[in-house]
């Protein structure tokens, strides 16, 4: 499976006040099984959009969601941002209950 990010998407966070370095060491630290993430699922009701949510930390401990959808057996990251309070407080409650053995 190969991950898939373009530039362009790394101006768009920066507008939104997302740093691209966050989303990459996510994505980076799941890939290389160094941090746990939430795999979640969304589906956008306007276009039935169906998107990987992965909920997880950045190497400074910023939580953050990835968005991503799947192309063939790739998946192309089009989306961030960092989590708001009440999604900081259910992803602590997952982190503080997640059973990783």
């Amino acid at each position: 499976m190969a991950i898939e990010w373009y530039w362009a998407l790394a101006q768009m966070l920066v507008r939104t006040g997302v740093d691209p370095d966050d989303v990459f060491d996510l994505v980076d630290a799941w890939m290389k099984g160094k941090r746990p993430v939430w795999l979640r699922s969304a589906v956008d009701p306007a276009t039935s959009l169906v998107s990987l949510v992965i909920w997880g930390r950045a190497d400074d401990a910023t939580p953050l969601a990835v968005y991503a959808r799947r192309v063939d057996r790739d998946l192309e990251v089009y989306n961030a941002a960092y989590l708001e309070p009440d999604q900081i407080a259910e992803f602590e409650k997952w982190e503080a209950i997640r059973d990783d053995d």
